[in-house]
């Protein structure tokens, strides 16, 4: 017979706090910005309540990986990204994109296998996260910034759309984090 001790209680109950959760059942927080800024302020009430201990997660990732994924779309937007959707699906993504931009992205959208490992990375802490995720809200607030690269799934975007994505982003993935 095997005793159960506090570290086997300790992992089971962090196994099932991190068990893989189906993302258009979830519940969420309603996140809404209007600007890069309020996104900011966002993150500073994260970081208030991460440094206090009470930062919860609600989705697949903790909130390192979530800006660090943040920081990535963003980067990739002046940078370029290293891979597109097939063909077909960019045909759809160029049709859907004024609609889709137009509202809140819905959650449960499914990376292909090889694009999900390049987007997401769970090793990143909450610190190089936000760190990572900071500087590019700031690379896109500055003066004359200019987005130019070929979103993977939509195509060719202005940076007044790149600037809707990102609130749209945002939005979707900080409404998994709860203050």
């Amino acid at each position: 017979m095997t005793a159960v001790t506090s570290d086997h209680v300790r992992e089971a109950t962090t196994a099932a706090a991190h068990a893989r959760v189906d993302t258009k059942q979830a519940r969420r927080r309603l996140v809404a910005y209007t600007s890069l800024q309020d996104l900011w302020k966002d993150l500073d009430l994260l970081e208030q309540s991460h440094r206090a201990g009470t930062l919860r997660r609600l989705g697949n990732h903790d909130a390192g990986p979530n800006f660090a994924h943040l920081a990535l779309a963003m980067k990739c937007s002046h940078d370029g990204f290293a891979s597109l959707a097939p063909a077909w699906l960019r045909l759809v993504g160029r049709i859907s994109k004024k609609g889709t931009l137009s509202k809140p992205f819905r959650p449960g959208f499914n990376l292909r296998k090889q694009d999900e490992s390049k987007a997401w990375d769970d090793s990143v802490s909450f610190d190089e996260g936000i760190r990572l995720l900071r500087e590019q809200v700031a690379r896109a607030m500055k003066p004359g910034a200019s987005p130019s690269a070929a979103h993977p799934f939509f195509g060719p975007m202005t940076p007044a759309e790149w600037q809707v994505y990102y609130l749209r982003h945002a939005e979707l993935h900080m409404s998994f984090l709860k203050p």
